[in-house]
């Protein structure tokens, strides 16, 4: 995995420090043994799938958008998603999504503008809930703005 840019809170760091700035593509390996199918960046958090279906976050955690309680650019898997097999990741600017092999849909985060798709507008849900609205359908694909998500369903026009 290569990494660059303004590092803030949010992104894996590639040295000790929490901030600074890498004008170029550098490679970051936050487990050695086991690869990264998958990225997707927020605001300031980013999400990372591996190739077996965990799911790892990193970065500013004040709406819940890491899932677990461990904010820093170190990291950590979402254990409440432990027993999905995860097979795609996306991030808005505060809020994330992960999609499981069954096409299940996942949101936490920021909620507020009911980006999550959970029927409300709580302010933040730190661990991931299925979107229960999206049970009946098979989900294809995923995507967040900054505030919304899209989502392609099977059979759906």
């Amino acid at each position: 995995m290569l990494c660059w840019g303004y590092w803030s809170l949010g992104q894996p760091g590639i040295s000790t420090n929490l901030q600074g700035i890498v004008a170029e593509p550098q490679v970051y390996g936050f487990i050695s043994d086991r690869s990264v199918k998958e990225v997707a960046c927020g605001g300031n958090h980013s999400v990372f799938l591996l190739e077996d279906g965990e799911v790892y976050t990193c970065g500013l955690n004040t709406k819940g958008q890491l899932g677990h309680e461990r904010e820093g650019n170190k990291p950590e898997q979402i254990g409440a998603l432990a027993d999905q097999h995860i097979v795609h990741v996306a991030c808005g600017e505060s809020h994330s999504l992960a999609l499981s092999d069954r096409g299940q849909l996942f949101s936490w985060g920021a909620g507020s503008d009911g980006q999550l798709g959970l029927m409300t507008t709580e302010d933040s849900v730190t661990v991931p809930r299925l979107i229960q609205k999206l049970n009946q359908q098979t989900i294809l694909q995923v995507s967040c703005g900054n505030w919304h998500c899209l989502a392609l369903a099977a059979g759906c026009e």
